[in-house]
């Protein structure tokens, strides 16, 4: 007989409307912890996306309420980095070009 995981009837049935009660341990904190600081955020290699994200250490020791205006100065930032990169005219694949090249001969 070929096994098919856990049986949905040894689980214990939930009354709909009643509060979820997740298992012990579901929602263990990671290694470490939040308040240790992590490794160094590594440079991107453009100084606009880089600047952004140190942004984000600005977060550590404020109250969650604060956090909002910091992550949405970051999104608008790295959006506006991406919107430049994608407005540039894309350059041709390389054997594309080597074609074209290939072609006014």
């Amino acid at each position: 007989m070929m096994e098919t995981g856990p049986d949905p009837a040894d689980e214990p049935f939930q009354e709909p409307g009643e509060p979820f009660h997740e298992p012990a341990g579901a929602f263990d904190e990671p290694a470490g912890s939040f308040d240790e600081p992590g490794e160094p955020r590594a440079a991107t290699g453009e100084p606009r996306v880089d600047a952004a994200l140190a942004r984000l250490d600005e977060l550590d020791g404020r109250p969650v309420t604060e956090h909002r205006p910091i992550f949405e100065d970051v999104h608008r930032r790295l959006r506006d980095v991406l919107g430049e990169l994608d407005t540039r005219e894309p350059s041709p694949p390389e054997d594309a070009a080597d074609a074209v090249s290939r072609t006014d001969r």
